[in-house]
């Protein structure tokens, strides 16, 4: 590895993901270019788009490879959404630069400018590719949803994600008998619980052992580094490839009826650090050969 190559690593200051790659980065005296805000302000940003230069308090920014990540734990900490809208746009100002500087190599570059997985659509995706997906509705319509919740046992998570999935409540009728907007209400599925990790054409899988409902919310959860099942690989290397993902994680819950692994949902930049430390760093290491600052 030539010291010349250097890594922009983008986001927020206390993002685990970050942390764990800064220090990932460093052990293998990989040189790092940080550009963060949180804890620490902001840094100066300046991007000339004529000339396609960027500079920032170290001078013109000039890296061959770059990992960012829109920063969430600023808002989580304050519950102010000005820290939710101005890391918005520290993540759309450095991902442009990051777009229009096709010789930095980075993840996902075909699926950056889309923004976000359209999670509904994913699901009917899947499904088309052969995946077990549970029951799922995405519905605003009150009376349905109740006879969804008196015909046995199911889930409701935000239809973009963002939040916990959660028991699916019987609704109080209203005078339009609506909510104000559509939620996904899925069957509930079971542990065994598995996530593959696609980082470019290295694949990696985990069993996430919990009581909870949604294993985020629990301090209890355990995960176990497991073969990812080739089945599984075929089709999500489909699907990923579809979508213009070389990095994005899977999860997939099992049907209690059956005993079949149901796809949930495909995360286009995905919390890793967790996984990273059971694997003792082989997803970090992973994603640094990726990007071309760590040799094969």
């Amino acid at each position: 590895m030539s010291k010349t190559s250097r890594l922009l690593i983008a986001g927020g200051d206390t993002d685990p993901q970050l942390v764990r790659l800064l220090k990932r980065a460093a052990m293998h005296g990989i040189p790092v270019h940080c550009l963060l805000t949180g804890q620490s302000g902001s840094p100066r940003l300046h991007w000339d788009i004529r000339n396609n230069c960027l500079l920032d308090d170290g001078g013109k920014v000039a890296v061959s490879a770059a990992f960012i990540r829109q920063d969430v734990f600023a808002y989580l900490k304050s519950n102010n959404t000005q820290d939710s809208a101005a890391a918005r746009e520290w993540y759309v100002a450095v991902s442009g630069w990051l777009l229009a500087t096709p010789g930095i190599r980075i993840f996902n570059r075909a699926f950056l400018p889309c923004g976000s997985v359209n999670k509904p659509y994913v699901l009917r995706l899947a499904m088309e590719m052969g995946f077990h997906v549970a029951d799922t509705f995405v519905s605003n319509d009150i009376p349905a949803m109740n006879a969804l919740h008196d015909s046995g046992a199911w889930i409701t998570k935000p239809v973009t994600g963002g939040s916990y999935c959660s028991l699916l409540e019987k609704h109080a009728g209203s005078v339009n008998n609506i909510l104000s907007y559509p939620q996904i209400v899925q069957q509930r599925l079971e542990q065994p619980e598995l996530r593959v990790f696609r980082i470019g054409d290295a694949w990696f899988g985990f069993r996430v052992l919990s009581e909870a409902l949604d294993y985020r919310t629990s301090s209890a959860t355990r995960l176990q580094v497991t073969e990812a099942p080739g089945e599984l690989v075929e089709k999500l290397a489909q699907l990923s490839g579809y979508l213009g993902l070389d990095f994005a994680a899977a999860d997939f819950k099992t049907d209690p009826a059956t005993g079949k692994l149901q796809f949930l949902e495909i995360n286009t930049n995905p919390m890793f650090a967790g996984f990273d430390q059971v694997a003792a760093g082989a997803l970090s290491d992973a994603m640094l050969r990726y990007l071309g600052v760590l040799p094969e």
